[in-house]
């Protein structure tokens, strides 16, 4: 069978899958990518072959700093491509028997549908529905028992739509937020706009609901977190949780130190720090901290160039641009980071506890969720210093709780046998199962 993944233009969104992609070339399937250009080189050295869609609107590195056409004049010319047939070109090229489509990329999915190309949604977060007893994963709201707290839930759910009315919606339309390649996940209107050019029907509530970041297509969906880790409460039908996906068969190389001897500290905001406003607080509240512990070492990844010059090695903090993370976590006595999945699981893996400072998205409720399972400790990034950081450190280190937590999800995670029941999944599935309304 050939299987075209399609997967939003982030690392992160690619990372968890290159295991499932792994398993299923094993199983004697053909595997390719279809993405954004600035992936090309992250997919390419996984193994997999790739088709760059939009090519000629980026530049060779797809950075945004470098595009050569940019703004709205960029957006518009990309949604063009989304319609005019550019996208089913480079779909049908694969020449496809399946579809595994990113649940943010519904533009990707709506032209497969389009053309008859059967599809599964891949989803690399926890973003859920209206639901009574799991709060919206973009807040930092934990659930309790009783009365009270499903009201509390509902209404935060309530007055998250009601804010992204004004801050997606309407900004998108008055002030053109979010008419990005990268962001338009985001719009309503755009994916009613590319649904109509597609010719497929889509109605709220029945073919589609509105999550989280924005619109999400009802179709058999995989995610790609292990069920265990969600919190207690309903989950929609189409979805199935499969296990974590970390692939410890990824490539990477060889760290820049000598790790033996050392109690390192790894500290991260994941590959997306420079759209955190919180980034120069953090960075600055652990190079402080490293001065104050000087018997641990320090490893401060900082992806945003205008950051990281800020910033300076010394004995015990190395500061880098790029760390091979599952290396380096195998000797990491704490991660302190922001909440991202990739991230959690890999520290689950390693049994490596965290802190968790959460700055955006999907962060907030994936550090709920650590704390709920005992995981890891949270606080307010916006607040931190370097004493307590420094105390969150010590306190996450020699909390036995901690270490507990970590190897009972592990063994959860064991038990649900997630990759060979995504596997089976997907080899069963045939056009039958694909959702012809959405």
């Amino acid at each position: 069978m050939k299987i075209l993944f399609s997967m939003h233009g982030e690392a992160g969104h690619h990372l968890g899958t290159f295991r499932l992609a792994r398993a299923l070339v094993s199983r004697g399937h053909r595997v390719t990518y279809l993405g954004l250009p600035r992936v090309r080189q992250l997919v390419e050295d996984q193994g997999f072959a790739f088709i760059a869609f939009a090519e000629d609107l980026f530049s060779v590195t797809g950075d945004a700093q470098e595009r050569p056409v940019a703004g709205e004049a960029l957006f518009r010319r990309y949604t063009t491509a989304i319609v005019d047939g550019s996208l089913d070109a480079c779909l049908l090229s694969a020449r496809p028997d399946l579809l595994l489509c990113d649940s943010f990329l519904w533009y990707v999915a709506l032209r497969a549908l389009r053309l008859g190309l059967p599809t599964l949604q891949i989803s690399t977060s926890l973003f859920l529905f209206d639901n009574a007893l799991i709060p919206p994963a973009v807040t930092s709201l934990r659930p309790g028992r009783g009365v009270l707290s499903a009201l509390r839930i509902s209404l935060a759910w309530k007055l998250m739509h009601l804010r992204y009315l004004v801050t997606k919606r309407l900004a998108s339309r008055l002030a053109g937020a979010y008419r990005a390649p990268l962001r338009m996940h985001h719009l309503t209107d755009t994916f009613l706009w590319v649904a109509r050019q597609s010719g497929v029907r889509c109605r709220r509530n029945v073919t589609y609901r509105l999550d989280e970041i924005g619109p999400h297509l009802i179709l058999p969906e995989l995610v790609l977190c292990p069920a265990a880790f969600q919190l207690p409460g309903p989950r929609a039908k189409e979805r199935r949780h499969c296990g974590d996906f970390i692939d410890f068969q990824r490539q990477e190389p060889p760290l820049p130190f000598d790790p033996s001897g050392r109690t390192i500290i790894f500290c991260s905001l994941g590959t997306s720090a420079g759209a955190y406003r919180q980034a120069r607080r953090f960075f600055s509240a652990v190079a402080e901290a490293s001065t104050l512990a000087p018997e641990w070492f320090f490893v401060l990844h900082s992806s945003d160039p205008a950051l990281i010059g800020a910033l300076a090695s010394t004995a015990n903090l190395l500061v880098v641009p790029w760390i091979s993370q599952l290396t380096l976590l195998r000797h990491a006595a704490v991660m302190v980071h922001h909440g991202g999945l990739n991230s959690i699981m890999e520290c689950v893996q390693n049994h490596v506890p965290m802190v968790i400072l959460p700055c955006a998205r999907d962060q907030p409720g994936n550090a709920v969720r650590a704390a709920h399972h005992q995981l890891a400790l949270t606080a307010d990034v916006g607040s931190i210093t370097a004493d307590r950081l420094r105390q969150l450190i010590g306190e996450a280190m020699g909390d036995p709780g901690l270490k507990r937590g970590l190897r009972r999800m592990q063994d959860q995670i064991e038990r649900e046998r997630g990759l060979p029941q995504a596997v089976a999944f997907i080899e069963g599935f045939t056009v039958g199962g694909n959702n012809e309304e959405a």
